[in-house]
């Protein structure tokens, strides 16, 4: 199929961004912003349309390992933007996030770029690399980083634009070469790079940045490439490190028992390694809360589908992955969230993904109980069929495929 990668980075990023509003107090858009840095500082290099597509691919991906439970625990009951220092101390976010990444299909043969992107330049980083040794694209990513993570933009003033510009020539030597410094001063003499980093037309800014690199790829190649972005959305939780991935699954065995086409097959393969995009909107201090949900947090839950169809929306040749995604709260009786459809709304492969949905989260365990064995998980689905609330036959198939 014709895949844009553009649509696809630029539409997933809102949704990482989320994972640093939560543990590092970053601010909206910060993945955009970065890229955005990064992409305006790569005007002073020498770099090729590919490999500044790879930058800003680099830029959006590159704290994607901050989804680590272990990690995400660490910060997240404090998100202020003084972490981001705290966790400059921490490995684990850059391996977690360059394993994550390894098959995603970037255009250059660029490697190591976000294991990289903490290093110093004087060799007093994460690995001890200084100088040439680490890739140009790592470091002009980390002071893209530096400057929007350390410096929100909440204040535009001109006092904050100084102390900005003081830190990064601070630094020069240290954290950053004297090239990539003095690139910097070059560029934030214009007042259009400040006022950019304000704008509302950010991702419009960035895509102005990088060519449209649209491709011919296998549906095989996406799943793998959602696959990539499962991983991310289930780490973000020790007690659902294997959803996503156990609901595609299930998926394919339920595909396989109504003998659909292979290429249907794959497109709800893909909407279940992306149907909990929007979780990563959720902190992990309720998604791990051992006890019932308040009213308050329960609200919180429910724009995680929300989050996922206005991701996953803005991707062209999505739209049947979009509703299958999305709708997996929905009930037949319209008294699902977050749009209240009902059942004549709601297609079959909906309400198929809904019951699936249901039945892994059922039997996988959770902070506040076990896991539920099939029979148990079954009753429940059964009860909620005789109420009306989801599909009695896709219920009774799904028992007999794994009973």
């Amino acid at each position: 199929m014709k895949f844009n990668l553009n649509q696809f980075l630029l539409a997933l990023s809102d949704a990482l961004d989320f994972v640093e509003i939560n543990t590092l107090g970053a601010t909206s858009f910060h993945s955009k912003r970065v890229a955005y840095i990064a992409l305006r500082l790569a005007d002073f290099y020498i770099l090729n349309d590919k490999e500044k597509f790879d930058l800003c691919s680099f830029s959006i991906l590159h704290d994607n390992g901050l989804s680590e439970e272990a990690t995400v625990n660490e910060f997240e009951d404090n998100p202020k933007k003084e972490n981001h220092n705290i966790l400059e101390q921490y490995t684990k976010h850059c391996e977690i996030g360059e394993k994550n990444i390894i098959d995603f299909p970037f255009l250059s043969n660029h490697k190591n770029i976000v294991k990289y992107h903490h290093e110093n330049y004087d060799g007093s980083g994460f690995y001890k690399l200084k100088d040439t040794q680490i890739p140009l694209l790592a470091q002009i990513i980390a002071l893209a980083d530096t400057v929007d993570n350390i410096f929100h933009f909440e204040n535009p003033s001109i006092e904050n634009r100084e102390k900005i510009v003081k830190f990064i020539n601070d630094k020069k030597g240290i954290y950053y070469s004297e090239e990539l410094v003095n690139n910097f001063n070059t560029l934030v003499k214009k007042p259009a790079f400040w006022f950019d980093l304000q704008s509302n037309n950010l991702e419009k800014l960035v895509l102005s940045k990088i060519e449209n690199f649209t491709m011919n790829i296998e549906l095989e190649q996406l799943v793998k490439l959602s696959s990539i972005f499962s991983t991310i959305i289930d780490s973000n939780s020790a007690f659902t490190s294997r959803h996503s991935s156990g609901l595609s699954d299930k998926v394919a065995k339920m595909s396989n028992y109504y003998k659909y086409e292979h290429e249907k097959t794959m497109r709800l393969i893909i909407a279940a390694n992306l149907h909990d995009l929007g979780k990563l909107a959720v902190p992990n201090k309720i998604l791990d809360k051992q006890s019932a949900l308040t009213q308050k947090e329960f609200e919180i839950v429910k724009c995680h589908t929300y989050y996922t169809r206005q991701a996953l929306e803005k991707i062209n040749g999505f739209e049947d992955i979009v509703e299958w995604a999305a709708n997996h709260h929905e009930k037949l009786d319209g008294t699902g969230y977050p749009y209240g459809f009902d059942a004549q709304r709601l297609c079959f492969d909906s309400r198929l993904m809904t019951c699936l949905d249901i039945y892994q989260a059922l039997t996988e365990e959770r902070p506040y109980r076990k896991g539920m064995s099939h029979n148990d998980t079954m009753n429940i689905l059964k009860d909620h069929g005789s109420k009306g609330y989801i599909d009695n036959i896709i219920v009774n198939d799904i028992d007999k495929v794994f009973g």
